[in-house]
């Protein structure tokens, strides 16, 4: 049987909206908008469920219609929600989409850390999958320091101010692997400046398996080994929301039972089922949107 992975952090509502012409202060532009399930942890949850594996979700959802209709999504996908109710209401996001695919993000988060975790949480796992967002809550560190399970780290966009409190909390996770996107791991180290650089000093700076992504490949960092992949070319985007965490969880689930650190071949096979979902799922409108690789 597979290891059973818990992910913590955000299951959200997403409310994406794409503008039919550019956006006008004080101005009423059309829109096509829409309001799908959301949210880092739960996308990354949705799509390792979707690929076989066992996935438990601990997270915050309000007692309102948006947490109702996220728990029975992600029941209906196979996901076992520790449900975390803080009191507040369902995190939500705001989508703001370009004619491109990139979008810009308001968002509204709910702590999942304002109480301590109950042993339930993690229960009989394996793998314990972090949302970067989730680390930016005061308690975190002290929440998952002492768990002595495989650990993932997602990155998460950061402000100025944010970095240092990320990447502390992160160090003190220990985490086995790290998983940024280009702009989150220049964030953490300006100095670099190209891919492999910055997976070797984001490998260097947590002692982890380092990965750092970019729409057209990935460079891994496994102590002095670096190894790059190229993403096939494909149609142009058309939401890229929650592309980046189809790739962390097809890399998860290609890693999933192996010794650690993996060899060279397992984890560019890994890295290259990450970039096959990641552009499948930017093919698609909403961060859970079902791909044909994940038809049953």
């Amino acid at each position: 049987m597979r290891s059973l992975v818990v992910v913590i952090g955000d299951a959200a509502l997403d409310v994406r909206a794409a503008p039919a012409e550019p956006i006008r202060p004080g101005g009423d532009v059309p829109a096509t908008i829409g309001m799908y399930p959301g949210g880092q942890a739960a996308n990354v949850a949705v799509r390792l469920a979707r690929q076989g594996v066992r996935v438990r979700l601990v997270t915050a959802l309000g007692d309102d219609a948006a947490g109702r209709a996220l728990a029975d999504g992600l029941a209906a996908d196979g996901v076992q929600v520790h449900r975390v109710n803080s009191g507040g209401p369902t995190s939500a996001v705001v989508v703001v989409s370009d004619a491109g695919g990139e979008r810009t993000m308001l968002s509204q988060r709910t702590p999942i850390f304002d109480r301590p975790l109950d042993a339930a949480a993690l229960e009989g796992a394996g793998w314990l999958v972090v949302s970067g967002y989730a680390l930016l809550e005061s308690a975190a560190a002290v929440a998952l320091t002492a768990v002595a399970l495989r650990r993932a780290v997602l990155g998460c966009s950061l402000g100025a101010r944010d970095v240092e409190r990320w990447t502390l909390r992160t160090a003190s996770l220990r985490p086995h692997l790290v998983v940024l996107n280009a702009d989150e791991a220049r964030a953490i180290e300006p100095s670099a400046s190209d891919l492999p650089g910055l997976a070797r000093a984001i490998g260097a700076r947590f002692e982890s398996v380092a990965i750092v992504t970019r729409a057209t490949g990935a460079s891994a960092a496994v102590g002095d080994e670096v190894i790059e992949t190229s993403a096939a070319s494909a149609a142009p985007a058309v939401d890229t929301t929650g592309a980046g965490d189809a790739f962390a969880a097809a890399l998860i689930a290609s890693l999933l039972d192996t010794e650690w650190p993996p060899d060279r071949d397992r984890l560019r096979r890994a890295m290259l089922a990450g970039h096959a979902l990641a552009t499948a799922v930017a093919g698609v409108i909403g961060a859970q949107g079902r791909v044909k690789e994940e038809e049953p």
